[in-house]
């Protein structure tokens, strides 16, 4: 039985979990409420209180009915094994992130040509600001920011640089800390802890001293808890990707110091600044809510431009496992921006051919003349109260 006609017939839908392909024949969920139940001796009423949704469990069973089953299986099996949530793509009810929480795999050998099934049990793992809020060290960037890391520690030598390009190095590394602190004490209240504040003037204090900033040690200190401060403290998701957005311009440049150790250390403080600004980015962007398809792949973009612009350096370079966890984190980031897409509506552009009053407009592209204020929020109104020939909405649900 080839792969190309295999046996896989009308009682299947095809799903998959972490890029793994499978055939499905049964899918259910399961959630509802948590709650405190209350009853009462001798009496007649009874007490309830909600205490929060249950978390959401999707039970699956896949069934392999290739010539190659068992591997097809064994490649699932090992992707229900593998560290961290992952994307489900559920046969019925669209993309979750979920974890594994069991996978049982059956091997019937006496069925036609062999068969394999396996009963999957998932949970949601809202690891899109649920686990990774407050901190940049969550599960999706825990490799990139590892690998930049050691990239930098080794790159970064200006004791190495001599005279007079180790003042442009330590002036650059000094530069982006200063930038970095002021954006990370602005996220500080009179209320934030003490440490945060000692952690700020330790960066001050880096950013003031030669002596200190030649550290590669100390230098990606004070930049990661800058970072870290700005995560943990701004709520707004918004407010916080603009914010990582500019520290990501801040260090776009590239070295046009000679080649060697000048152009190498001034390098690695750059790149080691845009991939944590990336990092916080890329949360940020997961944290936000959007109102249309293109407002979540216009975020999407401007992070994986960042990355992209990282992943080419690193190639350049032959810094290999550097561009691998760069690549790995942009696809990881990519499927869940995509999966936060997946039921929103997308834009809808009508020409007019002249100028459109808004209540128009409004029952042309909703039938419902009184959601021109939707319209209005998104469009220009000329003089005479009229939008251009181009009018810009959500498309209808």
């Amino acid at each position: 039985m080839s792969r190309s006609a295999c046996a896989i017939d009308k009682d299947v839908v095809p799903a998959s979990f972490k890029g793994v392909g499978f055939w499905c024949t049964d899918a259910d969920i399961e959630g509802g409420r948590r709650g405190a139940e209350g009853e009462f001796p001798f009496g007649e009423n009874t007490a309830y209180a909600d205490l929060g949704r249950k978390i959401r469990v999707f039970h699956l069973t896949a069934v392999f009915r290739e010539d190659n089953h068992v591997g097809d299986a064994s490649a699932l099996f090992m992707a229900c094994e593998s560290t961290g949530p992952g994307l489900l793509v559920h046969p019925t009810r669209g993309t979750h992130m979920v974890a594994c929480r069991s996978v049982k795999v059956s091997d019937k050998l006496e069925e036609a040509a062999g068969e394999t099934t396996a009963e999957l049990e998932f949970v949601e793992a809202n690891i899109g600001f649920g686990g990774l809020a407050g901190s940049i060290f969550g599960i999706l960037s825990s490799g990139l920011f590892a690998e930049s890391q050691t990239t930098f520690l080794s790159e970064y030598t200006p004791i190495l640089v001599p005279h007079p390009w180790i003042v442009n190095v330590v002036d650059k590394a000094q530069g982006l800390i200063a930038v970095t602190s002021i954006s990370a004490s602005h996220s500080l209240t009179a209320d934030s802890a003490s440490s945060e504040w000692r952690e700020i003037l330790h960066m001050n204090e880096v950013a003031n001293d030669d002596g200190l900033a030649i550290s590669a040690k100390i230098v990606n200190k004070v930049m990661v808890d800058g970072f870290n401060i700005i995560s943990a403290n701004v709520q707004d998701p918004g407010e916080k990707f603009t914010k990582f957005r500019r520290l990501a311009n801040a260090s776009s440049s590239s070295s046009k110091l000679p080649a060697g150790p000048a152009a190498d250390s001034e390098e690695a403080v750059l790149s080691r600044h845009r991939v944590l600004s990336a990092i916080g980015m890329a949360e940020s962007a997961l944290g936000r809510k959007y109102k249309t398809i293109d407002e979540n792949q216009e975020a999407m973009n401007i992070v994986l431009a960042v990355l992209d612009d990282e992943a080419r350096l690193a190639f350049a370079q032959c810094f290999n496992a550097l561009f691998l966890e760069i690549k790995k984190y942009a696809t990881e980031f990519s499927k869940m921006m995509n999966d936060l897409s997946y039921r929103l509506p997308g834009q809808v552009l009508v020409n007019f051919s002249g100028g459109v009053h808004p209540l128009v407009a409004s029952y042309v592209i909703y039938k419902d003349s009184k959601r021109h204020r939707e319209l209005e929020e998104r469009n220009i109104i000329d003089a005479n109260g009229r939008f251009g020939p181009i009018v810009s909405g959500i498309s209808p649900t």
